[in-house]
């Protein structure tokens, strides 16, 4: 059987030429997603035929368009303001060579570039997560202990398109994003984590579950998908 494989080549959208990132693999269906560049990743059957492929993505025009100006805008944006713990706080420019988290603003030095300011908003977020997602864990542990289950280990990962997920391996994985987020939503994804150490699927056990950890779970869960969009 023919290996995975790589590719790229360019497709015009809405009069601009995209990168089409195209990985062949083992699956059953094509999907197409837009990353955080504006580009397009697509991921398609091992011996998909070209036509295929190619009529997939033109049949599928409209919605490129839309989601990848959806993208660009939250470009445009992330480089004036940020969410931390759910509230908005504008990026201000500083004289001083510091970034900065404050109370009402994110200060930058002067001269940095986006990529700069992602990579120092990435290291704070992580270093305020290395300290909350263990918090929040152990507030819920005693609960979950109940179970005779394992406790998971905790890793921090950048995710695309999930807030959280657990492993059969023994990780609870939590998205950095999530430091962007309000407590209660934050805590959401955490219960629900650690509610798949009984229930690894989402039938009514698990629901059951989670409405007894969270009786608002419902009413969370329709907060974090307005967020999503956003943030991941």
């Amino acid at each position: 059987m023919r290996k995975s494989y790589k590719q790229q080549f360019w497709l015009t959208v809405g009069g601009e030429q995209v990168a089409v990132h195209l990985s062949a693999m083992r699956r059953k269906s094509m999907r197409m997603l837009v990353n955080a560049e504006g580009e397009v990743d697509l991921r398609i059957p091992l011996g998909y035929p070209k036509a295929e492929v190619l009529a997939f993505v033109n049949a599928n025009h409209d919605w490129l368009l839309k989601r990848r100006s959806e993208v660009l805008a939250r470009q445009q944006e992330a480089r004036q303001s940020v969410l931390i713990r759910g509230r908005e706080l504008p990026f201000k420019s500083s004289a001083l060579d510091e970034f900065m988290v404050a109370e009402q603003a994110v200060w930058v030095p002067e001269g940095w570039t986006p990529a700069q300011t992602q990579q120092a908003l990435d290291n704070w977020l992580r270093g305020q997560a290395r300290h909350e997602y263990p918090q929040m864990i152990e507030r819920w542990w005693p609960f979950f202990s109940q179970f005779d289950v394992r406790r998971p280990q905790l890793r921090i990962k950048k995710m695309r398109t999930r807030w959280g997920s657990l492993s059969q391996r023994g990780y609870i994985n939590l998205n950095l994003a999530l430091m962007q987020l309000p407590t209660e939503l934050m805590e959401l994804v955490v219960v629900h984590e650690l509610c798949h150490l009984r229930h690894f699927d989402h039938g009514a056990g698990f629901k059951a579950l989670m409405t007894q950890c969270l009786p608002d779970w419902k009413q969370r869960e329709q907060q974090l998908n307005q967020l999503s969009r956003r943030l991941l």
